[in-house]
């Protein structure tokens, strides 16, 4: 019984939040940890959690004005945002290696990501947004796409190279933060009554900056090197 009411409570705080938004707490309250509990602290990845907090708070704080400005500065926040956690994969990732030891992943992956991009495309072009800057919105809606799936596609490939928890942590929060940005997409496009689709999308970003957490705190000394490193040429 008393799962049931945590389960109704909590299925109610965000119902409630349809007008408060409290969902866009979650990352500020995680990046205050995180830079009050890690000592080591990477500049790229500090940049990712403190740039998506910044566009999370304007959205909490200015949830009632629908200002076109507004939509560009936000997104363009979160698109700075995970351009700097790619940055931060990056750094790890040699694609020399990836495309001579995994040629078929990644022609695989390839090939997925531009099916996924073809069917965005074919999903959010027809839209007729109110405004008087379509195409900008078009563009916007697109590169947000592109680089998630390059956030995604570039923490697999790291993980593969790698294979450590740390790697494992990182590729996780990557999935679920993808999972959920375009599970909002169904949601504010296509869908606006079906709460469920919100909640799923607030718990995987929940989890996704949860997991995030875990591989700042985690020490680089607990991963163990994979041996496709070695003896590669």
């Amino acid at each position: 019984m008393a799962n049931h009411v945590l389960a109704f409570s909590f299925f109610e705080l965000f119902h409630f939040s349809d007008g408060l938004f409290l969902e866009m707490l979650i990352a500020p309250i995680i990046t205050i940890f995180y830079f009050i509990k890690v000592k080591k602290k990477s500049l790229l990845f500090s940049l990712f959690l403190l740039t998506y907090s910044i566009s999370d708070l304007i959205n909490f704080f200015d949830q009632e004005s629908f200002v076109e400005v507004m939509y560009f500065i936000c997104n363009g926040l979160y698109m700075f945002s995970y351009v700097f956690l790619l940055l931060e994969i990056v750094k790890t990732v040699n694609m020399t290696i990836i495309v001579k030891k995994f040629p078929i992943h990644f022609v695989v992956l390839t090939l997925l990501n531009i099916y996924i991009i073809f069917v965005m495309v074919t999903i959010i072009n027809p839209i007729l947004f109110v405004t008087n800057h379509l195409i900008m919105i078009q563009i916007v809606e697109q590169t947000y796409n592109v680089i998630l799936l390059a956030i995604l596609s570039m923490s697999f490939f790291n993980y593969i190279l790698h294979e450590n928890n740390k790697a494992l942590l990182l590729f996780c929060a990557c999935l679920a933060v993808t999972f959920s940005e375009f599970l909002l997409l169904g949601y504010f496009y296509f869908s606006e009554q079906m709460f469920l689709i919100r909640l799923v999308s607030i718990l995987l970003e929940l989890s996704a900056f949860l997991l995030f957490y875990f591989y700042a705190t985690m020490k680089s000394r607990n991963s163990r090197p994979n041996s496709y490193i070695k003896d590669i040429f």
